[in-house]
């Protein structure tokens, strides 16, 4: 980089020299200091990373571009498995397909399952097209025919060259065949046979399928179908009322599970199909072993995630574990979140926490399915899979309000001197209204944060005073976090 820089530099000065005219010297060297200031601001960075490319979700192996498109990497050895394709280090723009070693990555589009072996890989930013090169030939292998829907097949995947699958598939009544690098391959069997030549046609029998397989090596193949499980639901008054009912998922038809389930003070049971022909219920909260028919179990206000063992009657309510991560926590891969706390499962705290330079997100269950993100700071709200949020270093106390995505990073209020010279407040305490005073200049903002660190109010007088209506809190202890163009104070305060 620093190489081309110089060029560049010695490129502009010296066209600039043979320019003669004053006025022309000054037009070309304004022409060229933009062009030079727009080729050098557009630094963005292309990487894959991912067990299969990098051995980790947390490392990044760096392509090389020279135009800003074409991207490139030589020599490079991967030890198979999934990964994908991603700019600048984080997750707001990212690629991933369904084919290797060529495909057409798309925005968060599936892991790319690479095999084991050493490439030249190739990435094109604008159209996403990939492909690695030098390994040993893999072949593709698609399912054709009238019982799949997309006209151009299905895609199956390998991480051996030799055993290929394709996972949840919706398949119609008709026939299919196999499409390996173009040779047809077909079967007179159903749901699993050997493939023979391209006169025979596998009778497909229209549904779901958690999978479908091909050995190219022996021929062997199958269709697995999905497994129909009972519905699992809760209801009660403590849900959305007696009969009506909020599902529960599973994927083997034991243990089922459900989260972001708001409940509020009352009762509720398990129950299956919808139906009181068969259901569960225990006198515990908020786990227990709930047995048939048996009663009503207590809810406690809260959103909450939910276990549930259908052979057991096993039974466990608990709020949703979000934490931080990212480079300002020390990294991105896993052992760098930190927990927050919360007392109803959407209002997250963490208190006196220390950020490094860098970006950070909110994550659900120390897992990447769930996420959240904004581009501003130091507050904002944050939306499902957004961008990274960048932070500036130092001691915050940070909320983080699950439902409506508000994020707040305040100065720790264990590490704030409270020098309260610049600002007046009174009452205090007071029962309806604290009135805030600046002894100068305009006040730009006030927050009313609890002792929790979460902020309950914000108002932006713009004035030199100001007045905070109290009448809505709670009785207790808050803290004023007052600021102008040039100082800021943070005062306590009494709500009696």
């Amino acid at each position: 980089m620093y190489k081309d820089l110089f060029i560049k530099i010695t490129y502009f000065y010296t066209t600039f020299l043979t320019i003669k005219t004053k006025t022309m010297k000054r037009n070309l060297l304004y022409s060229l200091l933009v062009m030079f200031l727009l080729s050098f601001s557009s630094n963005a960075q292309v990487s894959m990373v991912g067990v299969g490319a990098t051995g980790d979700w947390g490392i990044d192996a760096d392509l090389t571009s020279t135009d800003g498109v074409t991207w490139t990497l030589d020599n490079f050895i991967m030890p198979g498995g999934e990964f994908k394709f991603r700019l600048d280090h984080g997750w707001t723009v990212n690629w991933g397909a369904n084919g290797f070693p060529t495909g057409t990555g798309t925005q968060d589009g599936p892991n790319i399952v690479a095999i084991a072996g050493t490439y030249n890989v190739t990435f094109n930013q604008s159209t996403g097209e990939y492909a690695f090169t030098g390994g040993n030939p893999i072949p593709a292998v698609k399912l054709i025919g009238t019982a799949v829907a997309d006209v151009n097949g299905l895609t199956l995947i390998t991480s051996d060259a030799e055993n290929y699958h394709y996972n949840n598939a919706t398949l119609l009544d008709g026939t299919a065949q196999f499409d390996v690098d173009t040779a047809i391959y077909g079967g007179d069997t159903f749901p699993g046979g050997v493939v023979s030549d391209a006169t025979l046609f596998i009778p497909v029998v229209g549904g779901d399928y958690s999978s479908i397989t091909l050995n190219i090596a022996t021929g062997e193949y199958t269709f697995t179908a999905a497994p129909i499980f009972q519905v699992i639901s809760i209801t009660g008054s403590g849900a959305t009322g007696w009969g009506n009912d909020t599902d529960l998922t599973t994927t083997d038809g034991i243990n089922y599970t459900l989260s972001g389930l708001t409940l509020s003070t009352g009762e509720i049971k398990f129950r299956q199909a919808h139906d009181w022909a068969v259901n569960w219920g225990d006198v515990a909260w908020p786990t227990g072993v709930a047995t048939a028919g048996g009663p009503n179990i207590p809810s406690v206000a809260g959103t909450y995630s939910v276990t549930f063992n259908k052979d057991t009657g096993e039974y466990n309510f608990f709020f949703p574990l979000v934490s931080l991560i990212g480079s300002a926590t020390g990294g991105w891969g896993d052992g760098f979140d930190f927990d927050m706390t919360t007392t109803d499962g959407v209002n997250y705290a963490k208190a006196n926490f220390t950020l490094i330079d860098g970006q950070t997100k909110f994550r659900e269950g120390h897992s990447w399915a769930v996420n959240w993100g904004g581009d501003t700071w130091p507050t904002g709200v944050a939306t499902s899979g957004g961008p990274n949020i960048p932070s500036v270093p130092g001691a915050y106390d940070i909320t983080f309000n699950k439902l409506t995505g508000d994020y707040n990073f305040a100065p720790a209020l264990a590490n704030v001197t409270f020098d309260n010279g610049n600002f007046k407040v009174y009452p205090n305490p007071s029962q309806n209204v604290w009135n805030v005073a600046s002894a100068n200049e305009a006040i730009t903002s006030i927050q009313i944060v609890d002792v929790l660190g979460k902020t309950v109010m914000t108002v932006a007088p713009q004035a030199t005073s100001a007045v905070i209506d109290a009448a809505a809190l709670n009785s207790g202890i808050y803290f004023a976090r007052i600021a102008t163009a040039s100082a800021t104070s943070t005062i306590k305060l009494v709500r009696n």
